[in-house]
C-alpha cells in the first residue's frame, strides 16, 4: 500500500471501495509528552529546551524537541549533563505523574469525540478504530488532520496520527508522520 501524509498525519490505509471491509486504525501519539505537559503551564518555556527527570531526579526520561536537537540522549544521568544543561539553558523538571495522567485522560476524552472504539496503549498513545470513516469528506488523512487540530486546540498538545489497516501499520504510519 502507498503511504500518503500531511504534516503530522500519515496513512498506509487504502480508501479503495473494494477494501473498505478491511479494518482501519489510527494511532494518536502525543509528541514529547512529559516535556510538552510541563511547557503548557509556563508560556516562557515555549521554545526553550526542557527535560523531565525520573524519580529522585536521576535520569532524563523525557526531552523536548529542542533537547533532542542538542543530541542529549534519553536515559542519561542528570549529573552527567548538568554543565551542558547550564550552557544551553535547559530547564529540568522532576516527574509529575499526576499532571501527565490528568492530561492523558483529557486527551482520551477529546479522542472519544472521534470514535467510541479507543484502546489506550500507553500514557501518551491511543489506538482509534476508524472502520467506516473512510467516506468522510477529505478521507482518512483529513480526518487525521482534524484529530490533530482538535487535540492542539482543546489541550495545547501536539500529536501525530498514523493510520493503517492494522495496529502495527498505524504505528509505522505514526512513525512516518513524525518525520
Amino acid at each position: 500500500k502507498a503511504w500518503s501524509s500531511t504534516s503530522g498525519v500519515s496513512s498506509s490505509a487504502s480508501s479503495n471501495a473494494s477494501e473498505r471491509d478491511v479494518p482501519v486504525f489510527a494511532l494518536v501519539d502525543c509528541n514529547n509528552f512529559y516535556a510538552s505537559c510541563e511547557k503548557l503551564f509556563d508560556p516562557k518555556l515555549k521554545d526553550r529546551p526542557v527535560v523531565v527527570l525520573s524519580n529522585n531526579d536521576g535520569c532524563v526520561v523525557a526531552r523536548s524537541a529542542e533537547v533532542k536537537a542538542l543530541g542529549i540522549p534519553m536515559g542519561v544521568p542528570w549529573f552527567k549533563i548538568q554543565r551542558e544543561a547550564k550552557r544551553h539553558g535547559i530547564v529540568a523538571f522532576s516527574s509529575n505523574y499526576a499532571l501527565y495522567a490528568d492530561l492523558s485522560n483529557r486527551c482520551v476524552e477529546v479522542l472519544s469525540g472521534f470514535t467510541p472504539n479507543i484502546e489506550v496503549y500507553s500514557i501518551d498513545e491511543s489506538f482509534l478504530e476508524l472502520s467506516g470513516f473512510e467516506g468522510k469528506p477529505g478521507g482518512l488523512i483529513a480526518y487525521g488532520a482534524e484529530i490533530r487540530q482538535r487535540v492542539t486546540d482543546w489541550l495545547g498538545l501536539a500529536v501525530c496520527v498514523g493510520i493503517g489497516a492494522s495496529k502495527t501499520l498505524a504505528k509505522l504510519a505514526n512513525h512516518a508522520a513524525k518525520k
